[in-house]
């Protein structure tokens, strides 16, 4: 299953391709166990690339990451 989440240059310049594939997912709501799944990796693996996201973007948790990427150009593909 591929996410629509698009991402702008800055925001994808701060991050890694694997780090922008698990915080399309995180912002879609998804568990790390589930992102482990779906990116045929580990949750400890996802949990790692959380902590580097977190790091790079200056957010402290899950709930600021989500608002820090729709502040920088993430659009959720479910909204109108």
């Amino acid at each position: 299953m591929e996410s629509n989440i698009k991402v702008t240059e800055i925001v994808k310049s701060k991050l890694t391709a694997r780090e922008i594939e698990v915080l399309k997912y995180l912002i879609l709501g998804y568990t790390n166990r589930r992102i482990a799944e779906i990116l045929v990796i580990t949750p400890a693996t996802v949990k790692a690339h959380i902590s580097s996201i977190l790091h790079k973007t200056g957010v402290k948790n899950r709930l600021e990451l989500a608002l820090y990427a729709t502040a920088h150009g993430y659009t959720n593909p479910h909204q109108d």
